[in-house]
């Protein structure tokens, strides 16, 4: 009688401590549940990300290395961030939303090829509008595959040249509440040592009172037409 006069008194007392420390408990779980949530939204923009650099080192390819085109590339494999309904008016704004992001949440690197691997490569063939320097890709496997210094200890042949890499950093804007101002705070720490795609993700912040968070794909690509610059 004793023994189940003390097991719910335990029971009664455990009861009591957690009711007491909930309060204290429920916002750490609030927030580890917008923590979780924004992490999916980052991970689905990442994911969407690479899709587009993808898009966008194509779209490069087929047209001479063209900044313009890569970018509209990279607008159309980032759509899907905008979409957010099936009629043709929903289309037609995540169209405009994406173009217009990618013109202020990204910057677009073209690695490779560099001036050096230009001036290397390049030569000068003929058009019906003129002359146009270009790295020639027409035959590649019957060209000279000799490698020839480009600089910064680098030797590449044509077909080297003829790869087009780019890097993309997309200022991804958070967008869960609580969440993304404890993301801020680590991204903005001077003990977090930001790189410089995540700076320029906070001066665009800062200018729009958004927090944004820096996420970087890469492409490789075999051009398809000659590139230029």
């Amino acid at each position: 009688m004793k023994s189940a006069t003390l097991n719910r008194t335990q029971k009664g007392q455990s009861m009591f401590e957690f009711n007491l420390a909930l309060p204290f408990l429920m916002p750490v779980i609030l927030v580890s549940m917008m923590m979780i949530a924004q992490w999916g939204f980052i991970y689905s923009s990442k994911s969407t990300l690479d899709a587009a650099t993808a898009l966008a080192v194509r779209a490069g390819t087929l047209h001479h290395g063209s900044s313009t085109e890569i970018r509209k590339g990279l607008a159309q494999g980032m759509m899907p961030l905008f979409a957010h309904g099936t009629d043709i008016s929903d289309t037609v704004s995540a169209v405009v939303k994406a173009r217009l992001a990618t013109v202020l949440q990204s910057e677009i690197r073209i690695l490779s090829p560099d001036s050096q691997t230009f001036s290397r490569f390049r030569v000068r063939n003929r058009y019906t509008s003129g002359y146009i320097s270009e790295i020639p890709n027409n035959n590649l496997m019957y060209r000279n595959p000799v490698l020839k210094s480009v600089g910064n200890n680098r030797q590449l042949n044509i077909q080297d040249a003829n790869l087009l890499q780019i890097e993309v950093r997309w200022c991804q804007k958070l967008i869960v509440p609580f969440a993304n101002y404890v993301i801020k705070e680590i991204v903005t720490s001077v003990l977090y040592a930001p790189s410089s795609d995540q700076i320029a993700c906070n001066v665009l912040g800062a200018a729009t009172g958004d927090i944004f968070l820096a996420l970087t794909s890469q492409g490789l690509m075999r051009m398809q037409t000659p590139f230029r610059m």
